[in-house]
């Protein structure tokens, strides 16, 4: 049995919610809304002590991090493959895959701040509640930024490094996809799963720099396939029960 906790607008959820479509198999939704900071009820955080989405459950055995969890789901249901068939091709993937998790990632969550208004979530908590937000960050680095995020807000000059970070990724995936269709070869994989959701982040923020198809014709029409998956429009139509009601 399958049961998956996940945000509908959260990124990594929609990384699982599309290798789980991708792969055909049947899972139990619990949804957890961050507006309302379900991820930090002290039930969840049993689950997921990070606090964030997704959390996966299989057969009670808890998995956390999207990259793994997609991974794993790859390994458990081997049809159809999600990953390069050559070790060293399969190798990259996982560059891949974390480059997009530690440079891209933590670089959109900075231009998210300001271009999608996160910081107005903490309104109107009190000092206890901003205590346990803080107190609950997996690492003493993301306590830090998130402090001096409430305090200071992001400055201009952060923002310009981040969006220039995530430049360079988009650059590097044009580069790559010059001879292949896909980031790591002639298929689909899990490379090309973790970061589809980074792209409709960039096009909701309206970031016309990150998404020049014409700069970027071979990342453009990758990204035009990608939407066109089956897989990919049933991650993104995801409706939580009580909005689809």
């Amino acid at each position: 049995m399958l049961t998956l906790y996940h945000g509908k607008t959260s990124t990594c959820s929609k990384r699982v919610r599309i290798t789980l479509a991708e792969k055909g198999v049947q899972w139990d939704s619990v949804h957890i809304d961050l507006a309302k900071r379900e991820n930090l009820d002290p039930d969840y955080v049993k689950l997921n002590p990070n606090g964030v989405v997704p959390t996966l459950v299989h057969d009670g055995r808890v998995l956390y991090e999207s990259n793994f969890i997609i991974e794993y789901l790859d390994e458990i249901f081997p049809e159809p493959p999600l990953h390069p068939a050559d070790p060293y091709e399969r190798a990259h993937m996982r560059i891949w895959m974390d480059r997009i998790e530690h440079v891209l990632h933590r670089n959109i969550n900075t231009v998210s701040w300001i271009k999608q208004g996160r910081y107005k979530r903490f309104d109107g908590m009190s000092d206890a509640e901003l205590q346990a937000v803080f107190d609950s960050q997996a690492t003493a680095e993301k306590r830090l930024i998130l402090e001096e995020r409430l305090r200071n807000g992001v400055s201009q000059e952060d923002l310009d490094f981040a969006e220039a970070r995530v430049a360079e990724v988009l650059d590097k995936m044009e580069d790559q996809m010059q001879d292949r269709p896909w980031l790591c070869g002639d298929a689909l994989s899990l490379a090309d799963i973790s970061v589809a959701p980074f792209m409709e982040r960039f096009e909701a923020n309206q970031m016309p720099e990150l998404t020049d198809w014409v700069k970027r014709p071979k990342l453009g029409d990758w990204w035009q396939r990608m939407q066109a998956l089956d897989s990919f429009k049933t991650a993104f139509a995801f409706q939580p029960p009580e909005e689809a009601a």
